[in-house]
């Protein structure tokens, strides 16, 4: 079997991810049909056809793998196909887009003009963002309440032991534990008396364990960041005519808060955005704990 030819490669694409978006359809490529009008037989790049209760829907797709936009005279051409061939429905999926008045022409004709959009590694990659709203709450500042008992080491540093002088942990991972297990409210604001530990906390004083009530009170923060999210994986088409992707699913790229920080444009809030993000992610930043030694 002889190898594809690029624009035979292109049909093979859009006829997949067709496939991926109508999995009940029945997908044929390069399907011939009996001209209605013209009474000979038409090549249909991509026939799609489909039993919708008594009804079968038969849409036809014709792919452009032009290195430039497809223009108006194309749009026409199909246009007569689609007639030709009695589809209900026409479709016209291009590498490179379509010019305006290709599109203008599309529309009132009632075509389908899409540009095919796939992340995957080939002639046809596209490169894929959306806009995406990050809500990022972390731990501002804390402080340890020891009582009556006055500590002049760091309050973080403070190790608590048990009743049998075992040590429990610092102040300070006992802290992030807690934050980190989401056993703390998240909301922005300030909280007072946060118990660290469920059992009675001891501290050494001079080598003697000394019963102390531990508190801590903490400031949570909320920092919204805009940005732009590559997506990894994505198979669809963008729609030339009324905008959006049309798509059975997608994955993003690995995403740090070290990264969203760095890169991202914080903002006070949502409504100063122009743009509608797509998704909307809350994080939790996530605190190391610190070695010590008892």
């Amino acid at each position: 079997m002889s190898e594809q030819k690029k624009w035979q490669k292109f049909e093979s694409l859009v006829a997949h991810i067709q496939g991926l978006l109508a999995p009940q359809a029945e997908i044929t490529l390069n399907k011939k049909i009996l001209g209605k009008r013209s009474k000979t037989l038409r090549e249909i790049d991509i026939a799609v056809s489909q039993n919708i209760g008594q009804h079968n829907i038969f849409i036809t797709i014709d792919c452009k793998d032009y290195k430039c936009p497809v223009d108006v005279k194309n749009v026409e051409e199909f246009i007569g196909l689609v007639e030709d061939v009695g589809a209900n429905k026409g479709a016209i999926v291009s590498a490179n887009g379509f010019t305006q008045a290709a599109k203008t022409r599309a529309a009132d004709a009632g075509i389908d003009v899409y540009r095919l959009v796939d992340a995957e590694k080939h002639d046809w990659q596209s490169y894929v963002s959306i806009p995406v709203l990050c809500d990022l709450r972390k731990i501002k500042s804390f402080s340890v309440n020891t009582g009556p008992f006055k500590i002049t080491q760091d309050p973080g540093t403070i190790i608590l032991f048990n009743q049998n002088g075992e040590p429990i942990d610092t102040t300070l991972n006992l802290l992030y534990k807690k934050w980190n297990a989401r056993l703390l409210p998240v909301e922005s604001g300030e909280y007072t008396d946060i118990k660290l530990t469920d059992v009675t906390p001891f501290i050494k004083i001079e080598g003697k364990l000394c019963q102390l009530e531990v508190t801590v009170n903490i400031c949570v923060e909320k920092d919204l960041y805009f940005g732009q999210q590559p997506l990894s994986e994505i198979k669809g088409f963008e729609d030339q005519i009324n905008g959006g992707l049309v798509t059975n699913g997608f994955k993003t790229k690995g995403l740090s808060i070290a990264e969203i920080e760095r890169n991202w444009h914080k903002i006070n809030s949502r409504e100063e955005l122009a743009a509608k993000p797509m998704l909307c992610f809350l994080f939790v930043g996530h605190y190391p704990l610190i070695k010590h030694e008892a």
